[in-house]
């Protein structure tokens, strides 16, 4: 199973029997890929494909995530047939309408998050010892925040959504802290990201969310309806709160990519909005890089969601989804 990757304008794709076929911009047949092998399409830049070619890739439950060309924002999002049990989605409802269950919940994603961002700055602090006291302050106010959240299990939503904020705000200026110099982000920036390291983690975000969202539609779940996470329009807010225990080894994986100058400063450009944009061999090297960690990701999430799943078929769900995640 692959990641078909689309980043050059004009190509063609067209579906034939089992086959996809992509042409370049002036017709001519560049490749033929069975689609059993597909995992995913990806595009990022002005494709064609017509509606007969999105019905075969949903018929083979390949789904097709568009990305903005340029910034590398989520467009659209094409998934398969859902999943036909709609009992997991009645399920789902019932319980996240339980103010007391959505904060349970939502309780166990927060954990989650502010325990593998502990872990990441342990992890980078054991390659840079120089960075001992500034990692070491924010893993403490990081673990008075996981003391808290164990403490007291029945903390409110805005509470907890609270206790979030609080670990993001100790966490990032540490995390930035590793980065060289010239590249070191005084903040978290985006919409538009502002420097390479905030364009970086945008991206990888935006595909992160979308391995999310194909991992609940697969268990049954309505990604639209989470719990740490308010319903919006356009957001798929169990999507977005499936993501939250995944960020801390998204964020690491960027470091390294950073570290090991596999992405460098001249990979980057600015364009006339203040937006830092990734640039072509840049992009190179991050979907190559993305291809083999995504897979992994991918099993989480679709473990995490059918874990959630059989939480929600119960009366009494507990979500003691911690070591699951911690297990990552």
């Amino acid at each position: 199973m692959t990641t078909l990757y689309l980043d050059r304008s004009g190509t063609l794709l067209e579906a034939s029997g089992e086959v996809l076929g992509l042409r370049d911009a002036a017709g001519r047949l560049e490749r033929r890929i069975p689609i059993k092998f597909l995992e995913r399409v990806i595009i990022r830049a002005r494709c064609h494909l017509d509606s007969s070619t999105l019905a075969c890739l949903s018929a083979h439950e390949v789904p097709v995530l568009i990305l903005d060309g340029r910034a590398g924002r989520r467009l659209s999002h094409w998934v398969g047939a859902p999943h036909n049990d709609a009992r997991r989605r009645w399920g789902q409802l019932l319980t996240l309408a339980t103010p007391s269950s959505a904060a349970t919940l939502a309780r166990a994603f927060v954990h989650a998050k502010i325990r593998r961002q502990r872990r990441t700055l342990i992890s980078i602090g054991a390659a840079r010892p120089d960075l001992r006291k500034p990692l070491w302050d924010a893993c403490q106010t990081l673990q008075a925040i996981e003391q808290r959240l164990r403490n007291d299990p029945a903390l409110p939503l805005d509470t907890l959504r609270g206790c979030e904020g609080a670990g993001a705000a100790a966490y990032f200026p540490a995390f930035f802290q590793a980065f060289p110099p010239r590249i070191r982000p005084a903040a978290r920036n985006r919409r538009p990201p502002r420097d390479p390291v905030n364009a970086t983690l945008s991206l990888g975000y935006t595909l992160l969310y979308g391995l999310a969202v194909n991992a609940c539609w697969s268990a049954g779940l309505d990604p639209a309806i989470g719990a740490l996470h308010a319903p919006a329009h356009g957001r798929a807010a169990l999507a977005c709160d499936l993501v939250e225990p995944l960020r801390g080894q998204v964020d690491e994986w960027i470091w390294q990519l950073f570290r090991r100058e596999l992405l460098r400063p001249e990979h980057f450009g600015l364009e006339g909005s203040g937006a830092c944009l990734l640039g072509k061999a840049g992009r190179a090297v991050f979907w190559r890089e993305w291809e083999w960690r995504s897979r992994r990701w991918q099993k989480l999430l679709d473990r995490y969601a059918q874990r959630l799943a059989r939480e929600f078929s119960q009366r009494s769900p507990t979500f003691d989804l911690l070591d699951d995640w911690e297990s990552s």
